[in-house]
C-alpha cells in the first residue's frame, strides 16, 4: 500500500487529483463538515454501516485517504487495501494542513 508521508506530497497529490483518483476524508460528518479539503468526500469510517460502504466503493478508483492525524486513515486504508480495493494512506491530515495555512472549505 503506498502512502503520503508529507504535507507537500499531500498537497500536490489533490492537486493533481485525476478522474481515476478519489479523496476520501474518514473523519465524521461533524469534523467534516466543520472544514474539509476542497474535493474531498466524507466517508465516515466510525460509521455503523462501513464495511457496507467500503465493499460499494468503485474498484477501478484509486482512493487516497486522509483524517485528522493519519490515525483513522490508516485503519479505512489497511481495511480497504485488505479488500483488493486501491489505496492511497495520508499519514497527515488535517491539523497538518491547516498548520501549513492551506485552504479548507
Amino acid at each position: 500500500m503506498k502512502s503520503i508521508q508529507t504535507i507537500e506530497e499531500l498537497q500536490q497529490s489533490v492537486k493533481y487529483l485525476t478522474l481515476d483518483e478519489v479523496l476520501l476524508d474518514v473523519r465524521t460528518e461533524v469534523e467534516y463538515q466543520q472544514g474539509h479539503i476542497a474535493g474531498a468526500i466524507n466517508f465516515d469510517i466510525s460509521s455503523p454501516t462501513i464495511m457496507q460502504d467500503i465493499d460499494n466503493l468503485d474498484n477501478s478508483k484509486t482512493y487516497i485517504v486522509y483524517c485528522r492525524s493519519g490515525g483513522r486513515s490508516q485503519l479505512a486504508s489497511m481495511i480497504m487495501n485488505q479488500k483488493g480495493i486501491k489505496v492511497i494512506n495520508s499519514q497527515v491530515g488535517i491539523i497538518h494542513w491547516n498548520k501549513a495555512g492551506l485552504e479548507l472549505i
